[in-house]
Order: structure tokens, then sequence, then C-alpha cells
């Protein structure tokens, strides 16, 4: 198997972690606030986050977040181990509350804006978050919800606050007595980050302050960032990719994190050319949306040089796309999930041309396996089984949840719930997810393999393959896309699409043309909504 990441080996070795022994970085901070405190002594007066017309220095943003933290330990008693939850927007208020909770060694819950108020509930009774700290627009989703939690305060970020609520600007803006400087283990919890299950209720994945600097280590080693680099995060700081794999790596390195409120293609574009951002990492859908804009290749992106992309297939003709629109730009396919704190597998770009299909080999301190999804019994290179995982990003379980981790993490190993392949090169292509698979009169048919034929089609912006029941096979697929903007798209032309790629067995037996897919809050596909007959 070829070896990757070889000018890392020399920063790892191997420890015992909760019984478990594993490859970890040798060097490494002891905690995500002592990486702020870091930045703060190397880049002072550099800029480290930006949101609309708002710019804090490393010195500012430190002196908000020691503010922030003062008060709630010594106003509001928050204690180690106590949870705020956040219902915030991209925004600086997100940053400085982040860094405060961790400050303290508190757990911050950060929360899906788009929930309605039964799911909110629902977390914050679970998480059990004493405090809430919220945009103003989210305040009537939240404050029936607070009348039936535990939640003692709530802060409002906005200048205008709602009766029974606190202003959150007399947090940062209260100047601190003391230092606040807590003793915070590695090993010590961070976030209570719920996964966005499309069944069942969501489970609130416990990562720790370890579990998330070894994600920023991940990223400095295998993109190559510095200091140097500027990010842009275009997708919601709530999620784990905005939080782990842009906010916390880019405050530990030094760089500068440039938030947007939301993506627009035009706002996205003006970003990379005025902030001269160097790094950014995004769902396909970002870069296809953004090169689709009539206009972006009248932007100066030259300083763009790493481009992170994972969630969904990436089509070979954006690949090719961003490579000609950007030339130097180094691209990374890059696989994870909150439950590895972000990413746990990542392409090399020197070879990412050559693997599209893949999502490459696993980061420098992670193992996986491929195993039977009934026996977990390991089976032979080559072979299609359910990936599972270990390694220092991997949390150890789910909060107040001990059947969900039970069932999903066993010795260390976290079971993906994705089916995929590891190659004679160490290379991991994933499948399908396990519930997608479809069995069509014993043929097996992975989602994604069509998914990606699918998205090769010029005239098709979106698509989601499913499984529906039929008398004869048992299963049959049924393909729904949604066409880009202005194209004409028949039924007759997807089934030809794949007809002349694909074996007859994977052909569509549904074709379903659609406007939009249904997406659950955190923007997966709800694939459960499509699994019927057109």
């Amino acid at each position: 198997m070829q070896k990757y990441w070889n000018e890392v080996e020399r920063l790892i070795h191997e420890e015992e972690v909760a019984g478990v022994p594993m490859k970890v970085y040798k060097e490494r901070p002891s905690n995500i606030s002592e990486t702020l405190t870091e930045s703060v002594k190397c880049y002072p007066d550099k800029i480290a986050v930006v949101h609309q017309n708002k710019r804090l220095t490393y010195r500012q943003l430190q002196e908000q977040v020691n503010n922030a933290a003062y008060q709630f330990k010594y106003k509001y008693g928050v204690q180690k181990g106590d949870r705020i939850a956040l219902l915030l927007m991209n925004g600086i208020p997100f940053v400085v509350s982040v860094y405060a909770i961790l400050q303290l060694g508190a757990i911050a819950v950060p929360l899906n804006t788009k929930l309605k108020s039964q799911e909110l509930k629902y977390m914050i009774n679970n998480s059990g978050a004493r405090m809430i700290i919220a945009n103003l627009e989210w305040w009537p989703n939240l404050k029936f919800v607070v009348e039936e939690t535990n939640v003692e305060h709530v802060f409002i970020t906005d200048t205008k606050i709602p009766e029974g609520t606190k202003p959150y600007i007399n947090l940062v803006n209260t100047p601190a007595e003391t230092i606040i400087d807590a003793a915070v283990d590695e090993h010590d919890s961070a976030f209570i980050m719920y996964t966005s299950g499309t069944t069942g209720r969501p489970k609130g994945a416990l990562i720790s302050h370890f579990n998330m600097i070894h994600t920023a280590l991940n990223y400095k080693y295998c993109y190559n960032l510095s200091s140097a680099d500027n990010t842009v995060i275009a997708v919601p700081v709530f999620h784990i990719t905005g939080l782990a794999a842009q906010l916390v790596p880019f405050i530990f390195l030094g760089g500068k994190a440039v938030l947007l409120s939301m993506f627009r293609p035009k706002e996205f574009l003006q970003t990379l050319q005025d902030e001269q951002i160097t790094h950014v990492i995004a769902s396909p859908t970002v870069y296809v949306m953004t090169l689709l804009d009539p206009d972006h290749d009248t932007y100066d992106v030259s300083h763009l040089r790493v481009g992170g992309f994972g969630g969904a297939p990436m089509p070979s003709e954006t690949l090719k796309a961003l490579k000609k629109w950007v030339p130097a730009i180094e691209l990374h396919n890059s696989y994870g999930l909150t439950e590895t704190s972000s990413p746990v597998v990542i392409m090399p770009h020197e070879v990412q041309l050559q693997e599209i299909a893949a999502v490459g080999p696993t980061v420098p301190v992670a193992e996986v396996k491929v195993v039977d999804p009934e026996t977990k019994k390991e089976l032979a290179p080559g072979e299609v089984g359910e990936l599972i995982f270990k390694g220092p990003m991997v949390i150890q379980k789910y909060w107040e949840n001990e059947e969900a981790t039970t069932k999903a993490i066993k010795g260390g190993w976290f079971s993906s719930g994705d089916l995929g392949v590891v190659d004679e090169k160490g290379i991991i292509t994933i499948k399908d997810r396990i519930k997608d698979m479809i069995n069509r009169g014993g043929e097996k048919i992975y989602s994604v393999e069509l998914e990606e034929v699918l998205y090769s089609n010029q005239k098709i912006m979106e698509t989601a393959v499913v499984g529906v029941p039929d008398e004869t096979y048992g299963e049959v697929v049924k393909a729904c896309v949604v066409p880009r903007k202005g194209e004409g798209l028949t039924v007759e032309e997807v089934r030809q699409w794949v007809r002349d790629r694909l074996a007859n067995y994977k052909v569509p037996t549904y074709v379903e043309i659609m406007d939009v897919l249904p997406r659950n809050p955190n923007g997966k596909v709800i694939k459960t909504e499509l699994r019927y007959i057109p």
C-alpha cells in the first residue's frame, strides 16, 4: 500500500487514549483556547475575523473573548462543563461566544438556525444548556422553547432586545477585571454537535479539545496551510465544516477568517478578490454556482491556491473548469463526519485529477478498515464493505446516549455507515450509504455511482438516486434530477445518459424532474421523501 503524507510521519507517534492505542501528533496545543492565546502573542495586530464591515484583530478578539468569559463566570456563574447553546448565523458574535465558552472549560452547543421550535426544544433539553446566545430573528422560535426548558438566560446580539432577554453587547463591552485562565485538559469536552439524521432523533456528538486540535493539525499539514493564508467561510459556521474545517484551524494558524452571512455567488467572488482569499472549502454546489456566474472570470482570484470540497460527488467537468479558471489551485476532496470532527480522509492535490471518483487516503493520524456491515469482520483489500475509522479526531461518545455510543463506537473504531472500498494504493472510494444501496433482484446498485454519472450531464444541477419498491425485482432505481436554470430536460434524456454509460440494470426505471430536492435543516437531501413511484 502506498504511503502518503510521508513528510508528516516524523511529527507523529503512538499514544494510548482511553485505553486505545492510536497515532497522534507529538507537538500539539493542550486546548483550543491556547491556540487563540498563541496567535495573539504572534500576531496581535493582524486581522483575525471579518464579517460585513466589522474587523477584529487578534488582540481585539481576545479582549472581547475575555470580557465575555469574565461575565459568564462571575456574573452568571458558568462553571466548567456547563453547556451554552448558540443560535447564531455566521458573524463575530459566534466566534467570540465559542472562544469565551471554551476558555471557561464549558461546552458550546451550536444549533442550526433553520430548526423549528420542537427540534430546538429537544436539543436544548437533551444538552441541558443553561444559556442561549441568539440573533433576534430566531426569537419567535425560541421564546416558547425557553419556557419549557431549564434555560436561565437568553442573550440577544441585536440592539433591540425582547423583554425577558439580555443584551449580548454587555458581555463583550464590560471590561474584565482579570484574565480568565481555566484549567482545561485536552480531553475535556468542547462541543456538542447534533448530527442531522434523516430519521429518528439527532445525536449529540461530544467533541473534545483533543479531537478538534487534531482536526486543525490535519488541515494544516494536508492542505499545507500557514498564518499567511486567508479563508472565506461561505458555509454555516454552526456546521462541522464551517467550525472544524475553517474557523478553528484558522484561529490556530493565525490566519484570517472572513465570514459570509450566506452564500451568494457575486458576494463570494467579490470577497475572494477583495480579501485576497487563499483557501476555500465548500460543497460542490458552491463551486458549480460560482462557475455558472457569467462574470466569474472578471474577478481577480489569483491568490486562491487551496480548494477543498466534499459532502457530495464533484462533477469532473467542474474540477477541470476550476483548474482552467485558477490554474495554480490545489484541489482536495475531503471526507469526514461530525463524529470524526470533520476530515478523516483527504486527497493529496498531486493525484486529485487522476482519482476524481475517490475521496483519498486517510489523514496522517487516522486508520481505516473495511468490514462486513453485519458481522464487522474485516474484508480483504478491494472488497466493498462498511468503512470504520480510528484516530484522535474520532469522538469517544454521544452525549447522554449510551445505546447509540455502544452501537457506533467499539474499541475506538467508529462505524461510518458508509460503504466503500480501499485499493492497493490506500485510496478510498465511497460507494454508498448502507441504507441507500439499492438491491435490484440481487444486483447491488450504488446510488453514488449513478449520481456521479448524472452530475456529469451539464444540464443537471442536482440529483439524488433512490430505490423504490418493485413486485418483480424487489427494488428498482429512481432518479430525481433538478435541471440547471434554462435547461430543458426529458425523462428519456436522463435514462439514455445513464444507458450510454452504465449497465442496463442500473438505468432508472423512474425519473422525476424536480424544481428542488427536499433537504433537512443541515442541507442533506431527505431521500426517504423521494422513495415513492411518480
